[in-house]
């Protein structure tokens, strides 16, 4: 069996905290799925990790509320620590059953109607995944901001059709993720609510969301924080902690996002229940309404671990950004009663730490694109060097394994827009 030990091996230890993706964003509520479907198929490019995972982490408990669908049973052997206590210490852990695909709807709060289509042909899909669905969403929500800010009339435009689209990619490839954890340095409206749709869909696709759905799911994502374009530029813009005046106002754009979607998504009605709900939580310790359990609705509780996500892997005054594992152990030891344990394994299976394609800049102070991920040491994989220690591009790249390499390993991910 292998270590966590091993995987952690020349990795830095994170903050012991970090600052919130918002103030007084952690929070409230047990997850009431969307409707039954056969889960979604695997990307080509996350097989390794997903066996992994498989092998080393624990079934744990759900949230009572939600009781676990039928699984098989674990193979035989002896016990060892739970999936979180592993990955904090490091520890062994037993093999984990697959998180199973949704089963009926459980107290769902809204009902969805197939208002988005799913997926046509795989030549379709394919097609999608070529399209810079990244820099669309960028631009339809920078077209509608400033009509936002000064509380003009405005529309979702293409929103419904890039989520579509962007859920399609990442049934694909991983190109889509891949930006997204590269893309985090300084603050970014926008660019959260775009990392938040993609994180979400990939948490979505282990959770066994059909294509339908992984749209909706995206979209969702895409207008969660739609209320923020309404405060005012230079609270969004200022640097340390905001007053309780300015949080108190801070915990109003859910509402203000609801009521601005009534208005102008009239198309998908059960949007605005869940830009709602973003921000409760299963422990009741969220907001608006400090909902639990089964008042929240599944998709609001993937968008707030997304959500979440995001801000840590981003770049804070106090803080640099976090690597993937680091923001992922944090998660597991701050947000244990925030979130349902199934969300926490769909993330586990579907979120490759060093997707291929990821430049990465050693602790060597080499930069270079990894280009194979190792199944046994995922914080190590093989990464073709570009630029050498003294910041000079190679005439040949090389190739340098991290799992043959104790002494060098992972020490951030770079924007590869500055070296391609």
């Amino acid at each position: 069996m292998v270590r966590l030990t091993d995987l952690i091996r020349g990795a830095k230890t994170p903050p012991e905290k970090a600052e919130e993706a918002k103030p007084g964003a952690d929070a409230a509520g047990a997850p009431a799925p969307p409707p039954a479907a056969p889960p979604a198929p695997p990307p080509v490019q996350l097989r390794d990790l997903k066996e992994l995972v498989q092998r080393q982490a624990a079934p744990a408990v759900e949230v009572p509320a939600s009781p676990p669908a039928p699984s098989a049973a674990p193979p035989a052997g002896p016990r060892t620590m739970t999936l979180e206590a592993a990955i904090l210490t490091g520890a062994p852990t037993a093999p984990m059953t697959p998180a199973a695909p949704l089963a009926q709807p459980r107290t769902a709060v809204l009902e969805l109607p197939p208002d988005l289509t799913g997926f046509t042909t795989q030549a379709a899909v394919s097609a999608a995944s070529q399209v810079d669905w990244y820099g669309k969403a960028e631009a339809a929500l920078a077209g509608i901001a400033p009509a936002i800010s000064k509380q003009r009339t405005v529309s979702l435009g293409d929103l419904p059709q890039i989520a579509e689209g962007m859920a399609e990619s990442l049934a694909v490839d991983d190109r889509l993720l891949v930006r997204a954890i590269s893309h985090q340095s300084g603050p970014s409206l926008i660019g959260n609510m775009v990392h938040t749709a993609i994180f979400g869909v990939k948490i979505g696709m282990g959770l066994g969301y059909r294509p339908d759905e992984l749209a909706k799911l995206a979209l969702a994502a895409l207008v969660h924080d739609l209320g923020m374009f309404q405060l005012p530029g230079e609270m969004l813009e200022q640097p340390g902690r905001w007053t309780e005046a300015q949080i108190e106002l801070l915990r109003r754009h859910p509402q203000t996002g609801a009521e601005l979607l009534k208005q102008v998504a009239k198309a998908h009605p059960w949007l605005p229940e869940i830009v709602l709900q973003e921000h409760e939580r299963v422990n009741g310790m969220g907001y608006p309404k400090g909902l639990q359990g089964p008042q929240i609705h599944e998709f609001a509780l993937v968008i707030g671990l997304a959500d979440v996500l995001d801000a840590m892997l981003r770049s804070r005054a106090a803080r640099k950004a976090l690597l993937p594992h680091e923001a992922v152990r944090l998660l597991l030891s701050r947000e244990k009663t925030g979130f349902p344990t199934r969300l926490f394994k769909s993330l586990l299976q579907q979120f490759s730490l060093f997707p291929v394609g990821t430049w990465v800049k050693l602790t060597s102070g080499e930069i270079g694109e990894v280009f194979r991920s190792n199944p046994r040491f995922p914080l190590r994989p093989a990464v073709k060097i570009v630029i050498d220690q003294s910041g000079q591009r190679l005439r040949e790249p090389k190739s340098l394994d991290l799992s043959g390499s104790p002494l060098v390993h992972v020490a951030e991910i770079v924007d590869a827009l500055q070296f391609v």
